[in-house]
């Protein structure tokens, strides 16, 4: 795969290692390369870390993958450790959940982050609910992604 540029600078948890990963997932699943990076900017993992769920599970990484998935992608040679300790594995794993949801809640990208955040079996009310607010805020961060891009492009057209 040809060297893919990445949309944005290097910002907040998102070093410059880690944005060449997220345009080279975007690029390789097919997902918006800005909804990838609104993702990961809720989630706010970071490489070599884990946080602990509720339901007794745990989330890697940086794009924060649920040790649910941890069967699927062992399947292919995909350890814990590479998920939690490798950005661009990490990132990778997280553009395939984004685009396998996609393929899942037809073709729309609110729904498949909704599932990204709470899967997708079992949306009752309640936790539909809450992938419905995690997705809202990830929209937000879309847009304002956007708009800096947008931005950054009207500048340099200027120029």
């Amino acid at each position: 795969m040809t060297a893919v540029a990445p949309s944005l600078p290097p910002y907040a948890h998102i070093n410059t290692e880690a944005l060449q990963c997220i345009a080279e997932a975007s690029q390789r699943y097919d997902v918006p390369e800005l909804l990838l990076h609104s993702i990961l900017m809720k989630e706010n993992g970071r490489t070599g870390k884990y946080s602990t769920n509720k339901d007794g599970t745990y989330d890697l990484g940086l794009a924060q993958i649920n040790t649910r998935w941890l069967s699927f992608f062992g399947r292919y040679g995909i350890r814990p450790d590479d998920i939690m300790n490798k950005t661009c594995t990490n990132v990778a794993i997280g553009a395939y959940i984004l685009k396998y949801n996609w393929q899942r809640q037809g073709h729309d990208w609110f729904k498949a982050t909704v599932a990204y955040h709470i899967g997708n079996a079992s949306w009752t009310p309640e936790r539909y609910a809450r992938g419905y607010r995690y997705a809202k805020d990830v929209v937000q961060y879309w847009w304002g992604f956007y708009r800096y891009v947008e931005a950054v492009d009207a500048a340099q057209q200027k120029n």
